[in-house]
């Protein structure tokens, strides 16, 4: 098949470069500085120990890139999602579109199936979600990832082009589900990692896994209220995702959570000034908003919303969140 992915960072750069060992791939970048910096390297600063092969055309071009494509993966940001579809709506006869971006646009509380639809109207679309992190499947780890889709047609095509040994391919109709589940794991793993790094005297892992818990029941009743089944948040792309998320250091939102509580303002600024990219900053913003307008309560995701947009001190935040699961 052959294949254009649009803006990849870490993720999509590894999904290229799995897929182009058996199709033909494309990446586009709009910043033309960027894409021929990396076409000369042949390496992405955010999957700085992986080679691209040279087979793989890097180009800031797009309708080089997406010339004669069966399929474009979207993988920029959620935040950078609609920028790159208005680019996109200057072409006719699409092909579908593979979405990989694990969030919610900010400031209209849309989901990216919601912002292509608007955009580009009901063109076939399908979303891939799951655990797994670049760096460990471009060495070929194991992963359980999800594709979702109202097209069972597109289901069956996109299944079938990640026949590949590292997956195991799940398939469903539940895309509301799937989206929503990679973005609130993010938020709530930056929540979580905040309780392991706080020095409170006690064995914090201990309390990873009812955290977890109580996260993941703030997601099925949050589903639950937009539309999604309870069945898509057990699987790997709610539960699965948010364990490993939550506990995995490779975990950008871990990460994140963990700078939050040593040095708040300055990982704030960080994000405003598009130092380090963290799904999981603007994911709570959009949570915290869409608990309000669907009247879900989301006890955990308040909290983390109060950290990062409310300045709460941390050890507040930490504090309140441990005593949501023992309530």
């Amino acid at each position: 098949m052959r294949v254009a992915i649009l803006e990849p960072g870490a993720w999509g750069t590894a999904l290229g470069i799995i897929l182009s060992r058996r199709n033909k791939v494309k990446f586009w970048y709009e910043n033309r500085k960027l894409a021929l910096k990396i076409n000369r390297s042949r390496n992405n600063e955010k999957l700085p120990e992986i080679k691209i092969p040279q087979k793989i055309l890097i180009s800031p071009d797009l309708v080089k890139t997406i010339q004669a494509a069966e399929l474009i993966i979207i993988a920029s940001p959620s935040f950078n999602l609609r920028r790159t579809l208005l680019k996109l709506k200057e072409f006719k006869n699409l092909p579908p579109l593979l979405g990989i971006a694990k969030g919610i646009e900010k400031e209209t509380l849309k989901l990216p199936s919601q912002v292509i639809e608007e955009i580009l109207g009901k063109i076939p679309y399908a979303h891939l979600s799951g655990p797994g992190f670049a760096r460990q499947i471009i060495r070929g780890k194991p992963a359980e990832e999800v594709i979702a889709s109202e097209n069972r047609l597109l289901l069956k095509k996109i299944k079938e082009l990640f026949r590949i040994k590292a997956f195991q391919i799940l398939t469903t109709t539940d895309l509301i589900g799937v989206q929503l589940a990679g973005a609130v794991k993010n938020s709530l793993a930056i929540g979580i990692s905040l309780t392991e790094v706080a020095n409170l005297g006690l064995d914090n892992k201990q309390n990873r896994p009812e955290l977890i818990k109580s996260g993941l029941k703030e997601m099925i009743e949050l589903g639950k209220a937009i539309g999604a089944k309870e069945k898509t948040f057990l699987g790997p792309a709610g539960f699965g995702d948010l364990v490993l998320t939550s506990s995995d250091p490779l975990s950008r939102n871990f990460q994140f959570g963990k700078s939050i509580y040593l040095d708040a303002d300055k990982m704030r600024q960080d994000i405003r000034e598009g130092k380090i990219t963290v799904e999981g900053f603007n994911n709570t913003w959009a949570l915290y908003k869409l608990g309000r307008k669907y009247k879900v309560d989301l006890p955990m995701i308040n909290e983390i919303y109060k950290v990062i947009y409310k300045k709460v001190p941390p050890t507040k935040t930490v504090k309140n969140l441990i005593k949501i699961t023992t309530a």
